[in-house]
């Protein structure tokens, strides 16, 4: 299997693409397609069927729906981490990844995912107080600290993820929005920054940290901080 995936310290989608696959277990190789380039959208056009990452190609499959690659791979390894073991936690997971993958659009407009950056900054550049009081964002935050708070008291009970020991998909999928309240000092409920902690803490999160970290040091780490 090999994996197309954006930069790594802005590229929410492929972060969680390639999370799935380390989930998996599964053997895969990764290539890494900066969109920012000139020629970037053309090389995606000619490979990606919907001209999106991340793209998983297996065989004669090209997926690019990160859901739908977490599900191809979960399939492929249903004794994997992707889902949880237990058939109604799995619904519950595929329920909370679900609602991450088709809402939050306001919260991710205007906090941008960067793990290169963090705030205050200065020199011009808006306070993360009026981002946050952008329309929508405040009560985006909100929804998903009561799905952490809801999903943790019915499923997480037995250790810090959001179904509780094992760090499943249903935790990849909110750790971009994990790396935001960290990035733009974002107040949360202290059981909030708890599982945030836990979740950036995670061994896969903090490698796949350390290589946006790479990528910044090879670009230029000022010029990515700044970005967007």
């Amino acid at each position: 299997m090999h994996l197309i995936i954006g930069g790594k310290w802005s590229s929410t989608w492929t972060m969680r693409g390639w999370l799935a696959c380390k989930l998996s277990g599964l053997d895969f190789t990764t290539e890494t397609l900066f969109l920012s380039r000139p020629d970037s959208k053309a090389k995606l056009a000619a490979i990606s069927p919907t001209g999106r990452i991340p793209l998983l190609i297996h065989d004669d499959m090209r997926i690019t729906d990160t859901l739908a690659i977490a599900e191809y791979l979960w399939e492929l390894a249903p004794d994997s981490a992707i889902w949880p073991a237990d058939r109604r936690a799995r619904a519950a997971a595929r329920m909370v990844a679900a609602e991450m993958h088709g809402h939050f659009s306001e919260v991710r407009a205007a906090l941008p995912m960067n793990l290169i950056k963090r705030w205050p900054i200065k020199d011009g550049v808006p306070s993360n107080v009026k981002l946050l009081d952008r329309p929508g964002v405040r009560d985006n935050i909100a929804r998903v600290e009561t799905i952490w708070r809801e999903t943790r008291r019915a499923w997480g009970s037995s250790g810090p993820y959001l179904f509780g020991s094992h760090f499943t998909f249903a935790d990849a999928m909110y750790a971009p929005m994990a790396s935001r309240l960290r990035t733009y000092s974002v107040d949360i409920a202290a059981d909030s920054q708890v599982y945030v902690n836990a979740c950036l803490d995670h061994p896969l999160i903090l490698e796949w940290i350390a290589g946006a970290e790479d990528q910044a040091r090879e670009i230029g780490w000022e010029a990515v901080a700044a970005w967007p």
